[in-house]
């Protein structure tokens, strides 16, 4: 898919990283969920939590039914999203499209901005599997940060491989190919933007200074800095 194939507007829903995070969280619970639980789970304010389902909800990602009850009172509003039809990877595929399609229509650096977004994605990512108690307490060595962050581009289908000396991740794969050969400055910025934020949320003692795209016909490399 082009960039130019891309309708800004018909991803603006989906252009903000914190109202993924709600979509996200409404997926992975398995049963719907009112508004101070998706508020505690995805550390936002509530009202703030409003308004993004207001807009998933219109735009038919997520479902708003009345609690049924028996006993007195005001039924509560459960919120449910069904769960992608085959894998977690075309939630994160949906979310390269939309920051495609809504900073190619911004003026500055647009790389910047890219790695900005993809740093907010990357935090959210640790902290829905990660205890953040823990997070906060506790700095991740390196090696278990650089395995941290293996399983999240596992997740998202880049069949990563950590070097034995800890300075690259080699990438064999990448599920957004077509999209990174159009726009490479921003794909390419979202992913080393998602490894820099699951390093800083995990207080990790190593960097992703770089991704090269593309050294070889199956290979992108990220390069770490202890």
């Amino acid at each position: 898919m082009a960039a130019e194939d891309i309708d800004p507007r018909a991803h603006q829903v989906l252009a903000d990283v914190s109202r993924v995070a709600v979509l996200e969280t409404l997926r992975r619970a398995g049963h719907p969920l009112t508004v101070p639980e998706l508020a505690e789970a995805v550390g936002l304010h509530p009202n703030t939590v409003r308004a993004h389902l207001t807009l998933l909800t219109e735009h038919g990602h997520v479902t708003a039914e009345p609690e049924q009850r028996e006993r007195p009172g005001r039924p509560r509003v459960l919120y449910s999203a069904p769960a992608p039809a085959d894998d977690g990877r075309r939630d994160y595929r949906l979310l390269a499209e939309t920051l495609i399609g809504y900073l190619s229509t911004q003026d500055g650096d647009r790389r910047q901005a890219a790695i900005e977004a993809g740093r907010g994605y990357g935090r959210r990512a640790v902290r829905h599997t990660e205890s953040v108690g823990a997070i906060e307490d506790v700095r991740t060595d390196a090696d278990t940060a650089i395995h941290k962050i293996v399983e999240l581009l596992a997740e998202a289908g880049f069949a990563p491989r950590a070097t034995a000396d800890g300075t690259r991740i080699e990438l064999h794969h990448c599920p957004f190919r077509e999209l990174a050969e159009t726009d490479a400055d921003v794909v390419c910025g979202v992913h080393l933007g998602i490894m820099r934020g699951a390093l800083a949320e995990l207080g990790a003692p190593v960097e992703a200074v770089r991704l090269l795209p593309f050294v070889q016909p199956d290979l992108c490399v990220a390069e770490l800095r202890r």
